[in-house]
């Protein structure tokens, strides 16, 4: 397949069927390993590839682990130019975020490893670089900022003064496990997330989740395509 190509790494199925609509990336997709449920679409601009879902619970692959199967996989299968975790995340009442604010990342940590032994706290944090996408995030008006990323939708205090510590914008599932793959395998990153939910905000019922995913996965197809666009230009080392 085309290397110059971005490959877009989305959990849900209900995050991607908005981009998946504008991209015309119609069926059932082309599964990436036999009894992986992860599946790829491509065209002449992007391969989009999604989480599927877990046989067993049948419900969204959705957390750090199913993320870095896929990204591992999906590299391999497309060699892509840069990979862009995208999806939905909770924002911030203490920086100023908001429902539908679009979110492009300036690192990634993971919030909760907490490995309390010599060397391993940094190891834990994993603190990912990502691909200087600074101007690019001028241009398109999305804020720029720290991702953290953990396996539970709630928060612990100890995950909240984490994440305050590093002044998180963002509050995801799987962008720092798809940074952790990328790292491996060399290859540029990016996250792109969209806010359905205030961490330290009101407590969201899941009635005001779904229709705020509905919102937030409107705008997250939205960025992807001027994202895609704007990165039609971006080359790296080994391009």
């Amino acid at each position: 397949m085309d290397e110059s190509l971005p490959l877009v790494v989305i959990a849900m199925e209900a995050e991607a069927a908005p981009v998946r609509k504008e991209l015309n990336l119609t069926g059932e997709g082309n599964l990436l390993a036999e009894g992986i449920s992860a599946r790829l679409w491509s065209n002449e601009s992007v391969h989009v590839v999604i989480n599927g879902s877990d046989s067993r619970f049948g419900v969204d692959a959705i957390g750090t682990l199913p993320a870095s199967l896929t990204t591992l996989l999906a590299i391999e299968k497309t060699n892509p130019k840069i990979v862009i975790s995208a999806g939905t995340c909770g924002g911030f009442t203490a920086r100023d975020g908001f429902i539908g604010e679009i979110i492009l990342a300036k690192r990634c940590v993971f919030h909760d490893r907490r490995i309390p032994l010599k060397g391993f706290m940094d190891y834990g944090v994993g603190d990912f670089s990502v691909a200087d996408l600074d101007e690019i995030a001028e241009r398109l008006g999305f804020r720029m900022g720290t991702v953290s990323t953990g396996d539970s939708l709630d928060s612990q205090p100890s995950d909240l003064d984490f994440m305050n510590s590093v002044t998180a914008v963002a509050k995801d599932m799987e962008a720092a496990a798809v940074a952790w793959v990328c790292a491996l395998k060399e290859v540029p990153f990016t996250a792109l997330k969209v806010t359905t939910d205030l961490v330290d905000g009101e407590i969201t019922t899941e009635e005001e989740f779904v229709t705020n995913l509905q919102y937030a996965s409107n705008r997250l197809s939205e960025g992807i395509l001027s994202l895609i666009h704007e990165l039609k230009d971006f080359r790296t080392e080994k391009s």
